[in-house]
């Protein structure tokens, strides 16, 4: 078996909704005059060895992210603008910095409130906004909904939540509004547990990139609906989540595309102590082509104990994620295998 060593940085962003009641509020330093900021950090090494004797063993170290968020309110108005500015650096010299987020809105006092511009999409427990990623490697793959431009609104009383969104394109992002897309979200919140549904739909039309008068792609309805749910009691968290696509038309080789698929992930952690967690992470998914022919089909269990450095206003830590692959995922692209990585997260 052959094996190379690869030293890169590499982009991967998680950022922070902070209007909709998707993820948990993290401490903001406070500038003044209404103005605030939040920061993270992070970075690992991956080391991977597929059971293919073709693979090569591979050993990775990757600043995966590193982004700033810059926050406005007016406590007499409810008014609020958001920016979240990301760095990265990769073997691209495209998209070394960009605006992943900059919107503006306001909160009312009756529990409503709206935003508008360019945010992301709160699907998935562990989307691109996650609720808890405890662990860094996924069985996903970047499948949720994603960057967004439009008009979100979103309600909550009491322990339920309502979110919906019009946008240009609920994963592309185009700022072509011609063909709209929309996603709503229903949530239950209480003391000890947090649900979401959501629904997100995109109309991508046919594409004829070569002038032959032949459409070179199927035209697509893409659908997911996503359902998770968490709950705490005492020192123990668990969560469960359930992810249905259709027409996501996702190249996994030169002939092989996956059309629909579903995957379901559940988990657990514990607190050891105050410093100490250990995180257990089982799930599965199957992909199909067009003609309903089973093209990526995996599961896999990850272990993930986690060291809290520090906690509070700054949160530092550590984490070990051990995967063992059962099966290629080629949508998340994992191998089947082992995977090992050793990372750590600053937010502040």
């Amino acid at each position: 078996m052959k094996k190379t060593i690869n030293f890169r940085l590499s982009a991967c962003t998680v950022a922070i909704l902070s209007c909709a009641a998707s993820a948990p509020a993290m401490a903001e330093i406070e500038i003044g005059n209404g103005f605030s900021a939040i920061g993270q950090f992070d970075a690992g090494y991956r080391f991977t060895d597929a059971d293919d004797d073709n693979s090569e063993q591979t050993q990775t170290f990757s600043t995966n992210e590193f982004q700033i968020d810059l926050n406005y309110n007016h406590a007499e108005t409810g008014l609020y603008a958001h920016l979240e500015l990301e760095g990265r650096t990769n073997d691209s010299s495209d998209n070394q910095f960009r605006t992943e987020a900059a919107f503006i809105g306001r909160n009312f006092e009756n529990g409503a409130g709206f935003k508008m511009g360019q945010f992301i999409s709160p699907s998935g427990y562990e989307g691109a906004e996650p609720w808890d990623r405890f662990g860094r490697t996924t069985a996903f793959g970047g499948i949720f909904a994603y960057l967004q431009n439009g008009v979100a609104g979103y309600y909550q009383s009491g322990i339920f939540n309502v979110y919906g969104a019009f946008v240009d394109g609920a994963w592309s992002g185009d700022n072509d509004i011609t063909d709209p897309s929309a996603e709503i979200q229903f949530g239950i919140t209480t003391d000890q547990s947090v649900t979401r549904l959501t629904m997100a739909y995109e109309k991508v039309d046919s594409e004829d990139s070569d002038d032959d008068g032949i459409a070179d792609t199927e035209e697509q309805d893409r659908t997911m609906v996503n359902l998770w749910s968490q709950y705490t009691l005492g020192e123990l968290t668990v969560a469960a989540e359930y992810n249905y696509l259709t027409d996501m038309n996702r190249a996994l080789t030169d002939t092989t595309t996956a059309w629909d698929g579903q995957a379901y992930m559940v988990f657990a952690k514990y607190s050891l102590s105050p410093a100490w967690k250990l995180g257990v992470r089982y799930s599965e998914a199957e992909y199909e082509d067009i003609n309903g022919d089973t093209v990526s089909d995996s599961s896999e269990v990850t272990i993930t104990p986690r060291y809290q450095v520090l906690s509070g206003d700054v949160n530092w830590d550590f984490r070990a994620d051990f995967r063992f692959q059962d099966g290629d995922n080629e949508i998340a692209g994992v191998q089947d295998g082992f995977l090992f990585e050793l990372g750590t997260t600053l937010k502040f």
